[in-house]
């Protein structure tokens, strides 16, 4: 429990905005009032309080990712000198297995929990405080850093959302999502993933088997036309935008002028480290960049901001039981506070990076921010993560745990990959591949994306990793390094090169 002032930036349909507000955050993880235009609730009288001059913001909402592989660096195949045209070619590339899948699958099977906690960290330190894309494997013994989409129970044992991240080839593999939709579950689908027209033929069975609903949430989209466009507005579906990854690999992102048009629920998502932006404070400056790079702008800044906070709140509101991405009573305290960079609230927001991220609330808890911050609102996080040339304090579960240690387990595995691959053999021996929810089971990160070992050869998702060099550890934020590698990639005509001038 405790109170936080400044100016709120509520996100709520009507726009509005406190200039001098308090977000009273209650312990039930909920916000208990935002005032002055509720009335002061009880039992607040000897919260903390803590006031700041930056902005608070719902916090962002990162409606497609994966996480298992957010400690790898940009990907390009070598041998590829023209962009891909569909999802189902970049997979089958040289260098997939050996850059990507078997780097990944070791990290996730022999450091698990250390990966967990280094991947939600780069998303928390931009502002994220709910991320879809949960790498398959047991649920982590002492909770996440943020609140994950795929797999969040709200302290129920109701599980809310079906994921399909592999495309359906007929009607008799959706039929499982048919009955979930029926019980009103939410379902997120890649589909449509490239440039290639017959993609269109994925969202043609989508439709034929009566899945688009609001519970519906599509990811990626960019081979749909006008019609198809129409279909998912016609149903309150929701399409989930990642043009950093789109023109990272196709050259082309999804139509979403006419998204807009048709009246289409817009979200973004950051994808992951091999082709997609640190986090989606990042993807949205990269919609930004694509907006302005039109005859004429498509969206407003409120809009792009609205894409990362109530439009995903919206498209999850379908499917949970308490309202997220807005500041408003009784909607899950999730909350962003970020300093002031510009006099608008929303271009504001747009041109925010890593440094103005103050402080960050995942259900009530004060989970990163400044030192100051996390002190004034009562959180006993002790752990210290640099970004940048900011040192700011992180709750990562466990007072034991510092962000040092899991740098080391990590770079343990880096420094023997071959001891680390007998290791989790040992270990698949003594439990099975499918059995790590069992007592005493080691905590393990399995990939949700096709799986391939240094030789081309295919893996089923939990066969044992096999040894291969893994690339060095990303640093949290964008830097020097990682703005060359967006520069030497040509599929995005140089579009993608204007996110370094963010970073000034």
């Amino acid at each position: 429990m405790f109170v936080l002032r400044g100016v709120v930036v509520t996100m709520a349909d009507d726009g509005r905005v406190h200039e001098d507000g308090a977000v009273y955050v209650g312990d039930d993880g909920l916000i208990a009032a935002v005032t002055p235009a509720d009335p002061v609730p009880a039992g607040f009288d000897n919260a903390p309080r803590a006031k700041t001059t930056g902005l608070i913001y719902p916090g962002l909402i990162d409606l497609h990712n994966h996480l298992l592989y957010n400690s790898l660096p940009l990907w390009t195949e070598p041998s590829r000198l023209e962009p891909w045209d569909s999802h189902e070619q970049w997979g089958d590339a040289d260098t997939y297995g050996s850059q990507i899948s078997a780097p990944a699958r070791l990290l996730g099977a022999s450091a698990g929990r250390a990966l967990l906690r280094y991947v939600e960290t780069r998303t928390i330190v931009g502002g994220t405080t709910s991320v879809q894309g949960n790498p398959r494997g047991a649920t982590p013994p002492d909770g996440e850093l943020v609140r994950n989409i795929d797999s969040e129970k709200f302290g129920t044992k109701e599980d809310f959302i079906r994921v399909r991240t592999l495309v359906a080839h007929d009607l008799a593999e959706l039929e499982p999502y048919v009955t979930a939709l029926g019980q009103r579950k939410g379902l997120i689908f890649h589909v449509s993933e490239g440039t290639d027209p017959k993609l269109s033929s994925e969202f043609k069975l989508i439709k034929d088997a009566h899945l688009l609903a609001p519970q519906f949430i599509g990811i990626h989209g960019t081979a749909l036309g006008t019609t198809a466009m129409g279909q998912l507005a016609a149903k309150k579906a929701t399409l989930v935008w990642s043009p950093f990854s789109n023109l990272w690999l196709y050259g082309a992102t999804a139509d979403v002028a006419t998204a807009k048009d048709k009246t289409v629920r817009l979200c973004l998502g950051s994808d992951w480290a091999p082709s997609g932006t640190k986090n989606v404070l990042w993807e949205l400056k990269v919609a930004d960049l694509w907006n302005k790079a039109q005859p004429a702008p498509v969206f407003t800044d409120e809009e792009l901001c609205r894409m990362v906070t109530a439009n995903p709140g919206d498209a999850l509101g379908a499917i949970w039981p308490h309202p997220v991405g807005r500041i408003v009573k009784g909607a899950v305290a999730d909350l962003a506070v970020m300093s002031r960079r510009h006099s608008d609230e929303y271009r504001n927001l747009v041109l925010a990076t890593e440094r103005n991220v103050q402080l960050v609330v995942v259900g009530g808890r004060p989970t990163y921010g400044t030192t100051e911050l996390m002190s004034r609102t009562g959180s006993p996080a002790t752990a210290r993560v640099r970004v940048g040339r900011r040192s700011c304090r992180i709750d990562l579960g466990d007072p034991a745990v510092s962000w040092d240690s899991v740098l080391a387990e990590l770079e343990t595995v880096r420094a023997d990959p071959v001891k680390a691959a007998k290791r989790v053999r040992r270990t698949l021996d003594s439990f099975g591949s499918d059995n790590f929810d069992q007592p005493g089971a080691p905590f393990v990160l399995l990939p949700d994306l096709p799986a391939r070992d240094p030789d081309g050869s295919v893996a089923g998702p939990s066969s044992p990793p096999v040894p291969v060099d893994i690339p060095p550890l990303q640093r949290l934020a964008p830097d020097r390094a990682w703005f060359d590698a967006v520069d030497r990639n040509p599929f995005h005509g140089g579009l993608l090169s204007g996110l370094r001038d963010y970073a000034q």
